[in-house]
């Protein structure tokens, strides 16, 4: 039986192409739109653009049970002076447990203004010197990081062009990738997956939908062992070939050191959000 999500989906592309496909073009047509993948345009010289963050970290032990939790907002820009980022407007909020009410945002004044580029700075410790301690460093380096799935999609989607409906298909540029991310470590990224799931609105375009997953990463933060796995779905304008909204779920299971012969196991869970704005 079709699921709810499939149906919405099928809809929905009803919907997009009534005044279009169905207005004096054939079935054969509309069967075309539906199984090829859109041509997407580049954005070279396209301008800046913004996306608002929304990221939900949460702190688990092995049973499930939130330690604590979380909540950032802020404000992405990219595309500025030749593949330069920027934060502004970022507001973090911390509690508890699952049910502890989350306070208000208290603006994160350090990150106004904090400015990298599309390159290997970003890996680069001398990039976070401003962060007055490891917690905000490794904050801002977990932003960073989000955003440049953004970054990266943007510049794998001209190699989508042959991508089948409903089938996962590896990306070869990130087999086996090794991740040296400054002193904390490095995580391998293996087995990337990306597959066309359908099309859908958003934000008044029409957009093809790609899920993307990648489950096997091993992490190695020197004595800290562990693994991380990560999937989400974007969507990707019909129309001009932009980003329109990506989202990311991230699962880190550490095994950290407590002592010579003990240990204990964290689990830390993303959800993440970034939704264009301009």
């Amino acid at each position: 039986m079709r699921s709810t999500a499939s149906t919405m989906l099928v809809a929905t592309a009803i919907l997009v192409l009534a005044g279009v496909a169905f207005a004096g073009d054939t079935p054969d047509a509309t069967h075309d739109y539906l199984a090829t993948f859109p041509h997407v345009l580049s954005r070279e010289g396209g301008g800046a653009q913004t996306y608002r963050l929304e990221y939900h970290l949460f702190n688990r032990d092995v049973a499930g049970a939130t330690q604590n939790r979380t909540f950032v907002t802020g404000t992405y820009t990219r595309g500025i002076e030749e593949d330069r980022m920027r934060w502004s407007g970022v507001e973090v909020a911390a509690t508890g447990g699952a049910d502890a009410a989350m306070p208000h945002g208290a603006p994160l004044t350090i990150m106004e203004g904090f400015e990298y580029g599309l390159s290997e700075e970003i890996l680069d410790e001398s990039l976070y010197v401003r962060f007055p301690n490891e917690d905000l460093k490794h904050l801002a380096k977990t932003m960073v990081w989000d955003g440049m799935m953004i970054e990266a999609f943007d510049l794998l989607k001209e190699d989508f062009a042959g991508l089948p409906a409903n089938e996962f298909r590896r990306v070869a540029e990130y087999e086996d990738f090794d991740i040296r991310m400054g002193d904390w470590g490095s995580i391998k990224m293996r087995d990337m997956r990306v597959k066309w799931s359908g099309v859908s609105m958003m934000h008044g375009e029409p957009c093809a939908v790609v899920l993307y997953q990648s489950l096997s990463n091993p992490v190695d933060a020197g004595p800290t062992k562990g693994r991380s796995c990560y999937w989400g779905q974007f969507w990707l304008s019909r129309e001009d070939g932009e980003i329109e909204c990506l989202t990311l779920n991230k699962d880190i299971v550490l095994e950290i050191p407590t002592g010579e012969i003990s240990s204990m196991i964290m689990n830390l869970q993303r959800e993440v959000r970034f939704e264009k704005t301009g």
